[in-house]
């Protein structure tokens, strides 16, 4: 079974629906799934430079939706063993991320690409990390178990812009608006949050149909 997911490591809310996800994989005993993780940018490749996070969600969305949007994902995140710390981050061009996303799962396959993603999202969301900082990023993939000299190279090089340009570009092509967004090869597409395994479970087992959650990370 083939699972074509987009996703952001900026949005939250792919964060959580992740973890979701990789459990509820695991425990469907599913050998035979084919994961294809493809680059989704939520705000292209804004902000230019890093800036505090609920500044940045504020100027988008409004200091009273940002507020709201911060406290329901913070009040989320336990139930998934995260925990936000939104106030202290930064909003970061996401493209050098998924650069090396991109390589990591064509050059070494879906379970380190998951691990990377993992440690992605954690530095963004918990450590209050700039993820476009190439040593952040670095630090990411060595702890992933990742050449840090080839990685290195990528990132000094365009070695996967295109690829990954291309990518967010077509999927806006698509229509696609919304992530997380998970198209099963057998038809039942799951768009926005899930935060129940059971949803992901009935799908893999073959059952069920999708779902839209709006708390989904709109463009």
């Amino acid at each position: 079974m083939r699972i074509d997911i987009w996703s952001d490591v900026s949005c939250p809310w792919c964060y959580i629906t992740m973890r979701t996800f990789e459990l509820a994989l695991s425990a469907s005993g599913r050998g035979d799934a084919e994961v294809v993780l493809h680059p989704y940018q939520i705000d292209g490749e804004h902000p230019a430079e890093p800036m505090p996070m609920l500044e940045w969600l504020a100027g988008k969305y409004g200091q009273e939706r940002a507020a709201l949007m911060d406290r329901e994902v913070t009040a989320a995140g336990p139930r998934h063993g995260i925990a936000f710390r939104n106030a202290t981050g930064f909003a970061v061009n996401t493209l050098d991320a998924h650069r090396l996303l991109w390589w990591a799962g064509r050059a070494h396959g879906r379970a380190v690409q998951a691990r990377l993603e993992e440690l992605l999202f954690t530095a963004y969301f918990v450590e209050s990390a700039d993820i476009s900082d190439h040593d952040v990023l670095l630090a990411r993939v060595e702890r992933a178990g990742l050449d840090r000299d080839r990685a290195a190279r990528l990132l000094a090089s365009d070695e996967a812009l295109a690829e990954v340009r291309a990518e967010v570009s077509g999927a806006r092509d698509q229509g696609i608006t919304t992530v997380p967004r998970f198209v099963f090869a057998d038809g039942p597409v799951l768009e926005g949050t899930q935060e129940d395994p059971e949803v992901f479970l009935r799908v893999l087992a073959g059952a069920g149909h999708a779902t839209t959650r709006s708390q989904g990370e709109p463009q």
